[in-house]
C-alpha cells in the first residue's frame, strides 16, 4: 500500500484521538488521495503535524494521562462551560458532545480553552457563588431590569423560589433567578443584576385642609 494512504488509514483508525475539524480534515485528504494519487506539500506538513502533536507516542501517553486524570471535578466544569457555550455560538461541537455524552472526555487542549478562557472563568465564578438574594428573599425588579419583567411585576415584592442554572452570560451578576411576583401565578425568570431588596414604597404626607389663623 502507497505509504500516504497507510499513513491516512492509520489516522482515521485512530480519529478518536482526533478533534472534529482534524478528523474532516484528514477524511477530506483520504478522499482526495484515492482521487489524485498525491498531495500538496502544504496538505502533507499539516498532515505530518496532526501525526506529531495527536498520534505520536507521546501524543498517546500524554492523552492516556488526561483520560486519566479527567475527574468529576473537570467533568462538572465542563458541564457548566459547555452549557453556557451552547447558546453563544462558540465551542459548538465540544459543547454538544459534552452535553450530548455524560461519558464523553474532551482533548486536555480543548478542554483548557474552553473551561480556562476569561469568559469561562466568570461564568464558574458566579455558578459556585452563593446568591446574593437566597431563596426566599423579598425583591423586587430594578429600573435597569428588561421591560418585560417589569411590566409583569410592576413596583410588586417579588419572592425568590429559585436561583441558579444555566448561565447565558459573563456579565457581572448574570446568576439566574426564578421569582414570584405577589399576586401572579406564572414565575419570572431573570438574572441577580436585575434584582434588588424589596423596599416599600415611602407614604406621601397628605395636604392639611385646616386654615392657619
Amino acid at each position: 500500500m502507497n505509504p500516504t494512504l497507510l499513513r491516512l488509514e492509520r489516522a482515521l483508525k485512530n480519529s478518536s484521538m482526533l478533534s472534529q475539524w482534524e478528523t474532516g480534515f484528514i477524511e477530506s485528504l483520504h478522499q482526495q488521495f484515492k482521487r489524485r494519487g498525491s498531495l500538496s506539500a502544504r496538505q502533507l506538513e499539516i498532515l505530518e503535524r496532526v501525526e506529531q502533536d495527536k498520534l505520536s507516542d507521546e501524543a498517546r501517553a500524554t492523552s492516556q494521562k488526561w483520560q486519566n486524570n479527567y475527574d468529576d471535578e473537570k467533568r462538572r466544569i465542563a458541564r457548566i462551560c459547555a452549557e453556557y457555550y451552547d447558546k453563544t455560538g462558540y465551542f459548538t461541537a465540544l459543547a454538544s458532545s459534552i452535553l450530548e455524552d455524560p461519558d464523553y472526555t474532551p482533548p486536555e487542549k480543548a478542554w483548557r480553552k474552553m473551561c480556562e478562557n476569561k469568559y469561562a472563568k466568570k461564568v464558574l465564578a458566579m455558578h459556585d457563588a452563593d446568591p446574593k438574594y437566597p431563596v426566599g428573599s423579598t425583591v423586587m425588579f430594578r429600573a435597569t431590569a428588561d421591560w418585560e419583567h417589569r411590566y409583569a411585576a410592576g413596583d410588586k415584592p417579588c419572592i425568590v423560589i429559585a436561583t441558579g442554572g444555566i448561565i447565558k452570560s459573563a456579565a457581572k451578576g448574570a446568576k439566574p433567578y426564578k421569582v414570584l411576583p405577589y399576586g401572579l401565578a406564572k414565575p419570572v425568570e431573570c438574572e441577580e443584576r436585575h434584582l434588588k431588596v424589596y423596599k416599600k414604597p415611602k407614604k406621601t404626607k397628605k395636604a392639611s385642609n385646616d386654615v392657619p389663623f
